[in-house]
């Protein structure tokens, strides 16, 4: 899985995984840009990129080959997705712009699941049906109640979003085993210093 936290140029693998733990689709998409306002590395750096995120989102079974221009769509829409996700947090207002792209994409045919056998269905779909399916999910969250509920993550430099549906509404992390263990292994650091001065 892809860690929040910046890798070294040098160990990094051209096949990245993808993480998904924003409990949302739209936002795993966002989410496809890391470290946007320290260090922004792009997930989605080759079309084959967005084919392989869309299978492992389970968006769609397979993909047939993406071209260049399926991608500069694809990153669009996600751009889109992300300042609205932004605008929900009340980090920036929503752009007009935005909205109509993502209502624009929306209104083409989705990825249809189709029934095969007990316990087997397949989604199929090429590049458009898998930008109608990704923002007909944006366009569901943030035209629904759970806009209010996106939240970035309090980590450093990680900027992923993610929706809190903890039922205190408290929940600060993209990842507890990625974000989360890092800051509270860092407050624990602070703590164990300021022990041992006293």
């Amino acid at each position: 899985m892809t860690s929040c936290v910046p890798e070294d140029s040098a160990a990094h693998t051209r096949r990245v995984s993808f993480l998904f733990v924003s409990d949302h689709l739209a936002l795993d998409f966002a989410a496809t840009v890391a470290w946007r306002a320290t260090h922004p590395k792009e997930l989605l750096a080759e079309p084959e990129d967005f084919a392989r995120w869309a299978v492992e989102a389970g968006v769609v079974d397979r993909l047939d080959p993406v071209t260049r221009d399926d991608l500069d769509q694809a990153r669009a829409l996600r751009e889109a997705v992300y300042r609205l996700a932004r605008a929900a947090t009340a980090e920036e207002p929503p752009d007009p712009k935005d909205v109509t792209r993502i209502r624009r994409t929306a209104a083409h045919t989705p990825v249809r699941p189709a029934l095969r056998d007990l316990g087997r269905v397949e989604r199929r779909g090429g590049v458009p049906e898998v930008l109608a399916t990704l923002a007909a999910t944006a366009s569901d969250l943030f035209g629904g109640p759970d806009h209010l509920l996106v939240r970035r993550c309090a980590g450093t430099p990680c900027t992923r979003l993610f929706i809190d549906r903890s039922r205190a509404g408290t929940r600060r992390w993209c990842d507890k085993r990625s974000c989360g263990s890092r800051i509270n292994a860092a407050a624990y650091r602070r703590r164990s210093g300021r022990s041992e001065q006293v």
